[in-house]
């Protein structure tokens, strides 16, 4: 059983914003998460806007609306990814906002506050007015838990970005007007609160705001974890064979399609939800047949490398991706993996390390750095058995693979594999395997009756569904 820590704004509370000067239009009872991790592009944000290059120093905010405002809409609005873009929800009903939040010292800098659900509601046109009816007071709202997290941080002084500042930071492909920066980094910030401005920030002393800070009620949560098995897959065609077995890489690119639509044919048949670490230079030929059957999909690297990049070549590798994206030329020679997978898509959660090896260029920074929440590899690689927050990023480790089928000079008979894969199970509260399209020939005539015995041994998850269970149980 794990817990989950939290700060409630319940509906009783109204008075007292009214009285400390809120429009009771922008009230809603709701729940705040401190959770230690960096939120989407806050590294990148801390480096650029306060200089700070250490995920260890970065913080997320989350906010959750709260019953009865958030009864009255469709539960699946709030996972909905194409209106919650950053997809902060970590399997919560209620999602409504969040911010990103550096704590350096004798001082907390907030960077950037967002709300998908209210600035992108007009995707579901029919809901619009009542979202933002119920919710527009959700930088106000958000603010508040902000400075609160500051305040339990035991720091004097809170900077929060400017509408210059931020929107100066503000990717320039994102066509987003003036006023709406003015209103959320501006307005908002000075309507409530004692501040000064610092050059590109407002700073908030603490305790000058004390009296105007609405303080919640601590809460903790229960977050029960049944025994659990993920069911994951490598895709990686013949790319993880390259230059050591041309006859099984050749087979693997030959027969991947086929074996890709068997594994999902016999896991929709099984009403299986499985995880796809699917190899980036290929991810757009699949993805759409992995989602389409409702499983989870993360990144196995872009090309399966089989040498380790040392420091240099990534530096020159991150230099040469720099002068490619301002010149516009089509050259990726040397460019890093975590970069190119990032121009595939830019909202994927998790890695898999091929080989499950931890190499430089998938480093907790550049991880954090490129907005992944979670890392699987082998255990023996991230050196725990069952998963865990650690340095800004769920971890969760893969006991173990088929690659005993397929092993050169010593292959085990699948009856073999089968039996001692099914014992380990048993034993553990928490069991995640890989299974390749590689080796596929190898086990998938077994897999309707293999999955039939899996589903039996424990609640069935994918990797994205076991991240946010950690995530959430992490806050502070």
């Amino acid at each position: 059983m794990l817990t989950s820590h939290y700060r409630e704004i319940s509906e009783a509370r109204l008075p007292e914003f009214l009285h400390k000067g809120y429009k009771e239009r922008h009230f809603f009872p709701h729940d705040s998460y401190y959770i230690p991790k960096c939120g989407p592009d806050g590294l990148k944000m801390a480096k650029r806007m306060c200089g700070i290059g250490d995920p260890s120093k970065l913080w997320e905010v989350v906010l959750y609306a709260r019953s009865p405002q958030i009864d009255e809409f469709p539960p699946g609005l709030f996972f909905d990814t194409d209106l919650v873009w950053h997809q902060q929800d970590f399997c919560k009903i209620g999602h409504i906002a969040f911010g990103d939040v550096v704590v350096n010292g004798h001082a907390a800098y907030g960077m950037n506050y967002i709300s998908d659900l209210v600035q992108r509601i007009s995707r579901h046109r029919e809901l619009k007015t009542r979202i933002e009816n119920r919710f527009k007071g959700w930088a106000h709202m958000l603010l508040n838990s902000i400075l609160n997290f500051a305040l339990e941080s035991n720091v004097p002084r809170f900077y929060s970005a400017t509408a210059d500042m931020s929107l100066r930071h503000t990717d320039p492909k994102r066509h987003v007007g003036r006023e709406l920066f003015d209103r959320i980094y501006d307005r908002t910030v000075i309507e409530h609160f004692r501040v000064a401005r610092e050059g590109d920030w407002w700073r908030i002393d603490l305790a000058e705001n004390a009296d105007r800070i609405i303080v919640p009620e601590r809460k903790r949560e229960a977050v029960k974890v049944d025994k659990t098995v993920c069911v994951c897959h490598d895709i990686e065609r013949g790319y993880g064979h390259l230059g050591i077995d041309a006859a099984i890489a050749q087979l693997a690119d030959r027969d991947a399609d086929h074996h890709l639509d068997q594994m999902l044919k016999i896991e929709a048949e099984a009403d299986v939800r499985a995880t796809y670490n699917v190899v980036g230079c290929f991810f757009s030929e699949v993805r759409d047949r992995i989602e389409g059957d409702g499983h989870c999909i993360a990144f196995h690297s872009y090309d399966h490398p089989i040498e380790t990049p040392s420091l240099l070549s990534m530096w020159f590798g991150r230099i040469a991706a720099r002068f490619r994206r301002r010149t516009g030329s089509s050259n990726r020679h040397c460019v890093p993996q975590l970069d190119r997978l990032r121009e595939i898509d830019y909202r994927i959660k998790g890695y898999r390390a091929p080989q499950s090896r931890i190499t430089a260029d998938i480093s907790d920074e550049r991880l954090c750095y490129h907005n992944f929440e979670w890392l699987a590899s082998s255990e023996r690689s991230l050196g725990i058995k069952s998963p865990a927050m650690l340095n800004r990023l769920a971890r969760i480790p893969i006991q173990f693979d088929d690659f005993d089928l397929y092993r050169p000079g010593g292959t085990v008979s699948y009856e073999d594999w089968e039996q001692r894969a099914l014992a380990l199970l048993r034993r553990r509260a928490f069991a995640a395997f890989c299974l390749h399209d590689c080796y596929a020939h190898l086990w998938l005539p077994h897999y309707a009756g293999f999955l039939q015995q899996v589903r039996a041994l424990g609640t069935l998850k994918t990797l994205n569904q076991v991240a946010s269970e950690v995530i959430l149980a992490s806050c502070m």
